[in-house]
């Protein structure tokens, strides 16, 4: 089966120059882990996720975490990103993506979502604009 057969074409993509706060609440209202991101074209050139703006809130605590001097501050999460929250995501997204093509077949989306641990692979035509995503819901809803 195709890839352009299971990918989910209703997207939700966002630009470059919004505000972490905004697209933080992007996130939790479409219930996405993750946002692709487009220039004007449509054209793909990266994406941010959860992961991103907890890592640019809190730079280095994941690695402090292993030290037995390290004694927590809870409310520090918040604190940083309150710092970033009118920051562009530009500063924080990811740009070297992993996508696939709508003529690709499933066994390679399956493939590539499972070896690179992704919840979702954005999928580009040849001009690299953004076409659809495959989930990981989407490979299992067609396996049935």
């Amino acid at each position: 089966m195709r890839v352009r057969e299971i990918m989910t074409k209703d997207l939700t993509a966002v630009e470059k120059d919004i505000p972490v706060r905004e697209l933080i609440f992007i996130l939790n209202s479409a219930d996405m882990p993750n946002m692709p991101i487009v220039d004007d074209a449509g054209v793909l050139i990266g994406v941010i996720s959860e992961k991103d703006l907890i890592r640019a809130a809190l730079p280095g605590y994941f690695e402090m975490l292993h030290t037995t001097s390290f004694i927590p501050d809870f409310n520090q999460l918040s604190k940083k990103l309150a710092q970033i929250a009118h920051d562009p995501i530009e500063r924080y997204m990811q740009t070297d993506v992993i996508t696939i093509s709508a003529d690709d077949d499933d066994l390679q989306a399956a493939d590539i979502i499972i070896r690179k641990n992704l919840k979702n692979l954005p999928v580009v035509d040849k001009e690299g604009r953004l076409v659809g995503v495959v989930r990981r819901i989407d490979l299992l809803r067609h396996l049935l």
